[in-house]
């Protein structure tokens, strides 16, 4: 099984003062150990990544992005112009919404690569296309 990782995700498991630190890093310890396949995209590593640096600090961000590729643990799926266009359908589409356009590009992604779960914090996946978020 294969399950979209999202920037809060990311920032809990890397922050160590994050509200979310302890219950991400007992379920992605538990994901591991299952064997399920993480995927994300290259914008929410970006997102993420901006965030460490804004937060927390360069050095953080530079650790995580270095962490994430020796892991060999995740797919970065590259948000391509296809994607693009079908998020900012999404984004246009839910102005009632708070989704940002990294959540929408999450979403065009998760639908065409038919990933149904996400290891987010964020409500927005089950606000959008009823996604489950974990944990």
């Amino acid at each position: 099984m294969r399950i979209f990782v999202d920037t809060g995700a990311f920032i809990a498991l890397t922050d160590k003062d994050d509200e979310n630190h302890n219950k991400a890093a007992i379920f992605y310890k538990t994901m591991k150990e299952k064997g399920y396949r993480l995927a994300t995209s290259n914008f929410v590593v970006c997102e993420t990544m901006n965030y460490l640096r804004a937060k927390v600090s360069h050095q953080m961000a530079v650790v995580f992005r270095d962490n994430l590729i020796k892991s060999g643990f995740f797919e970065i799926i590259t948000v391509t112009s296809s994607i693009e266009d079908a998020a900012f359908g999404i984004f246009k589409q839910y102005s009632d919404k708070r989704f940002s356009v990294t959540d929408c590009t999450s979403f065009a992604l998760m639908k065409s690569q038919k990933i149904k779960k996400a290891f987010a914090f964020d409500r927005h996946f089950e606000q959008y296309n009823n996604f489950t978020r974990l944990p």
